[in-house]
């Protein structure tokens, strides 16, 4: 009879157990493998610089003063350049063309004007500038929009051939509206005083004589 060794039972358990021990440490580290490995959830793509002249560009305006250009473009966007290094980049909710831009001259305002028939006044003297009011059109589309220097009266141009006036202080419509028709000197009418607008009429007035 085989003479049973008990030394030799404790040696094997002992063998067991660091070779399991030195799985579950094998395992460990290759989970810890898995973890480390970047998934596309640990990456967010975003722009951080923007280089060159703006894409698509659609309106333009300069303030001679504070020496600041700005583009708008197709996609709603609104560049501005200052100084060599200085550059300033804004969106327009809607991402709606834009297609006039005025500046409130050494002021620090400006306004903008969208092809969805918008009109936004921006806060030019913040760190980010932001859009302090806005205006929606809903009966006619604009088509221009002017600033006399130092006034506080803007024009809005529709395509009907009106124009509105905008307060720039409270940024609210005045109620008055300089009609097409209104604006065509009498002489221009037929003799059963009808006329027909064109497209191409060129129609001349003094602002002096709406605002005092």
């Amino acid at each position: 009879m085989k003479k049973f060794n008990i030394r030799k039972v404790l040696d094997g358990l002992k063998e067991q157990a660091s070779s399991s021990a030195s799985s579950g440490q094998s395992g460990t580290q290759e989970n810890n493998l898995m973890q480390e490995t970047l998934q596309s959830e640990n990456f967010q793509l975003c722009k951080t610089v923007r280089h060159g002249f703006p894409y698509q560009p659609s309106s333009m305006a300069h303030d001679p003063v504070q020496k600041i250009l700005a583009i708008g473009t197709q996609s709603g966007a609104l560049r501005l350049f200052g100084r060599p290094g200085v550059e300033c980049y804004c969106q327009h909710e809607s991402g709606a063309a834009v297609i006039s831009l005025q500046f409130l001259i050494n002021e620090g305002a400006l306004v903008s004007a969208l092809a969805d028939d918008s009109v936004h006044l921006w806060n030019l003297r913040q760190k980010r500038p932001a859009i302090l009011h806005s205006l929606k059109f809903n009966r006619e589309r604009i088509t221009f929009v002017h600033l006399p220097f130092q006034s506080k009266w803007l024009y809005i141009g529709t395509e009907k051939g009106n124009i509105h006036i905008v307060n720039v202080e409270s940024f609210t419509l005045s109620g008055y509206v300089i009609m097409w028709n209104k604006a065509i000197e009498l002489s221009r009418l037929s003799r059963d005083s009808r006329y027909r607008h064109s497209d191409t009429d060129i129609v001349i007035f003094s602002l002096n004589d709406c605002f005092m």
